[in-house]
């Protein structure tokens, strides 16, 4: 990369690297702007220079990405929902789908008082972090079991000044006292051994924990529900996200469950992506 000097040119360079994934312009200019820090008038421009140190860092960038390794990961901090959270290995990088289950309950939520929400396998935070800057009259509470997990929570609820309650516990077997909740949203586990062995190079170096709801994708579903609907109020929202074709599985566990009327809610692909009911 001797030879490439200007942001412009060591732009050019990176999208003829990156040209085996599909969005190689975005992945370049995500990576010029973070290594540079260019601004988008700067990539526009093209005339900003580039010192040895940063195309030095942008080389090991491109070769760790044309492994596979997630960009998100090589970048340390992703967007979701307008906010920053960093992410990184041990912890399931934010999505876009996974705005519909923030709509849901802010939807749900409109037009009420300040309400006691729990985020279960909160992750990186992203949900009850996002929830709580929507909704900052009501308590959100993160609940997450994994050590890794929740180094970057505790960092993202640093990082978004959120006034959020993290609750180190297992889902499955929890130990908290807390109950009462207005609202409960996951996104849990919910591959299958078979979506486990067919992984995208990218989705795998995420953590099998975060992903793998065992033989058929929806044990968690199974026992979330049974768990923690007794601590759901009367006429609170129990709202999950599902993986692609799950909806009828999840509609009928939660009906088993005792939830009547079930709906869902459609991401930004039009595929169902949450699945939730009021508890009556």
């Amino acid at each position: 990369m001797k030879s490439h000097t200007n942001i412009k040119q060591v732009y050019q360079y990176l999208c003829a690297e990156l040209n085996c994934f599909e969005d190689a312009k975005y992945e370049s200019s995500e990576l010029v702007r973070f290594v540079c820090n260019a601004s988008n008038s700067d990539l526009l421009i093209g005339e900003k220079e580039v010192t040895n140190n940063q195309m030095q860092t942008l080389a090991k960038m491109i070769e760790k990405r044309k492994s596979g390794y997630p960009l998100q990961y090589i970048l340390g901090q992703w967007e979701f929902y307008g906010l920053p959270f960093y992410v990184g290995e041990g912890v399931l990088i934010p999505r876009s789908d996974t705005e519909a289950l923030v709509n849901t309950a802010r939807e749900y939520a409109k037009n009420k008082g300040p309400l006691k929400i729990l985020d279960i396998c909160s992750g990186s935070g992203c949900i009850a972090i996002t929830l709580k800057h929507l909704l900052p009259n009501s308590d959100v509470f993160a609940l997450e079991k994994s050590e890794a997990a929740i180094s970057y929570l505790k960092k993202n609820i640093a990082l978004n000044q959120s006034d959020i309650t993290l609750i180190q516990d297992d889902a499955l077997n929890p130990q908290t006292n807390e109950t009462n909740f207005d609202i409960i949203v996951s996104n849990p586990p919910y591959l299958t051994k078979q979506d486990m062995e067919s992984l995208q190079k990218e989705v795998s170096f995420e953590p099998e924990m975060a992903l793998c709801g065992e033989e058929d994708g929806l044990h968690f579903y199974r026992e979330l529900t049974r768990i923690w609907t007794p601590r759901l109020k009367q006429g609170g929202l129990l709202a999950y996200e599902i993986g692609i074709h799950q909806e009828n599985d999840v509609s009928n566990i939660l009906i088993s469950n005792g939830y009547n009327t079930i709906c869902n809610q459609k991401d930004l692909c039009d595929i169902i992506r949450v699945i939730y009911s009021v508890k009556k």
